[in-house]
């Protein structure tokens, strides 16, 4: 009986599944977007930016998805996921992090909120020396509060001390 050749026989890989489970969230931030209203390129509504970066990411994982596919094999070996421990505990931290960091920012205001959070991942995450930590997370958060806050004259969370 002749043999299957690989192209036809092998199963999709890790990278083609991981980049279709992001072209579903693209194509799902798009349609979002369309509900939302896109405004126009002048007048743009509150679903426009969100609408192009859906549809930059469907164009990302759909070429990541046709790449996998052109250039995998069927005997290539699964790598686990994660093979090193300490590498999947960092980012299940740094991911933990980043919901604490949304949840407290209402509660902690934008500014004390990031500046623990990027204390956080310079400290625990990358281990830098304390001064640098410190000094790092406050011209990253001033900065960020000039650009937002004073710049572009948003309305960040001002938190319990109402700054």
């Amino acid at each position: 009986m002749p043999e299957t050749p690989p192209e036809v026989a092998r199963a999709m890989g890790r990278q083609e599944w991981t980049s279709l489970v992001w072209l579903g969230a693209a194509i799902y931030i798009c349609i979002g977007s369309v509900v939302l209203s896109l405004g126009s390129f002048h007048n743009p509504g509150p679903g426009f930016f969100p609408f192009w970066a859906g549809a930059i990411m469907a164009i990302s994982s759909g070429i990541v998805f046709f790449q996998s596919r052109r250039n995998s094999s069927a005997k290539e070996v699964e790598k686990p996921m994660w093979p090193n421990r300490e590498r999947f505990l960092k980012m299940l931290f740094a991911a933990l992090a980043l919901f604490m960091y949304a949840g407290c920012m209402e509660y902690l205001g934008f500014l004390i909120s990031t500046s623990i959070f990027l204390v956080f991942l310079l400290r625990a995450i990358e281990p830098q020396r304390w001064s640098l930590v410190v000094f790092e997370a406050l011209m990253a958060s001033g900065i960020a509060y000039l650009i937002f806050e004073i710049w572009l004259k948003t309305q960040l969370p001002k938190g319990l001390l109402q700054i």
